[in-house]
């Protein structure tokens, strides 16, 4: 019996290998394009807006997300991402959350522990701008230089009426 199972495996390794010696190498694009699979994604914060809260029902948090509709479209053909840490919750990159990044060690490297803040970094890694206080779409693109934060065809512009709550408050 012991001599049959001796055998038996025998064969089948042998046959094990002859399966895997026809099929021949496995190209370099399958196995480079395999292992970008697997890999992590790194994290950079270039071309970045961060709106950093401390949670997601505070008042400023709000404003800035209603704040922030008028621009996606500016932001996606600028190619900026939008990061948003509220509190101790995971934070959020357009929309989806980044379960692998710690929100509060963001908030360290970002120099933003407490309170709310709008940060945008650069293609180059440099902090543009940061503000405590929400801001207006225009105004976001306008000092990230990603364009013409109005549009084609658009006339003067016109006054806010949130920026005059905001100025009011």
């Amino acid at each position: 019996m012991g001599l049959t199972l001796l055998i038996l495996a025998t064969c089948i390794i042998f046959g094990a290998i002859a399966y895997f010696a026809a099929r021949g190498p496995i190209p370099a694009e399958t196995l480079k394009a395999a292992l970008k699979d697997v890999e992590p994604k790194r994290f950079s914060p270039k071309n970045t807006l961060f709106v950093i809260g401390p949670t997601a029902n505070h008042n400023a948090c709000r404003m800035q997300s209603r704040l922030l509709k008028p621009a996606i479209a500016a932001l996606i053909s600028a190619d900026v991402s939008v990061i948003e840490v509220y509190g101790q919750s995971r934070p959020t990159k357009n929309g989806e959350e980044m379960d692998w990044l710690d929100a509060s060690l963001l908030r360290h490297a970002m120099d933003a522990e407490e309170g709310f803040f709008v940060i945008y970094v650069d293609a180059d890694g440099k902090t543009m701008f940061r503000s405590e206080a929400p801001m207006l779409a225009r105004d976001i693109i306008a000092r990230a230089g990603l364009g013409d934060a109005r549009g084609a065809g658009a006339g003067a512009p016109k006054k806010s009426l949130v920026l005059r709550k905001l100025r009011a408050a």
